[in-house]
């Protein structure tokens, strides 16, 4: 399971998620972000992964793709708090280097 809250102001987005990020509910989130990119013209979006405690393979999907937008929008996508066991995860898929965290 996932929740997140929204702060969204001018041209940045910070969402604050909870849970585990994974393939059962990465496409609600990715949803939601698709509908705040469409709906926002932003240039900064974060996520603050401070109460997230796992991310799947399919989480790091969405991750990549997110950043990937946002690259596309000469935006950018910074992940920030994260919680000890989900930067080993990053760590060890190498996306410690491709992420600004």
């Amino acid at each position: 399971m996932i929740e997140w809250t929204e702060n969204i102001a001018g041209e940045q987005a910070t969402l604050s998620l909870s849970g585990k990020i994974t393939f059962e509910n990465s496409g609600e989130l990715r949803n939601r972000v698709k509908a705040i990119l469409s709906e926002f013209p932003l240039k900064q979006l974060t996520f603050d992964l401070a109460g997230v405690r796992f991310v799947d393979s399919s989480g790091l999907g969405l991750l990549v793709s997110i950043k990937n937008t946002m690259a596309k929008r000469n935006g950018s996508f910074k992940i920030i708090n994260i919680a000890e066991t989900v930067r080993n995860i990053m760590n060890q898929t190498g996306l410690d280097r491709y992420f600004e965290i």
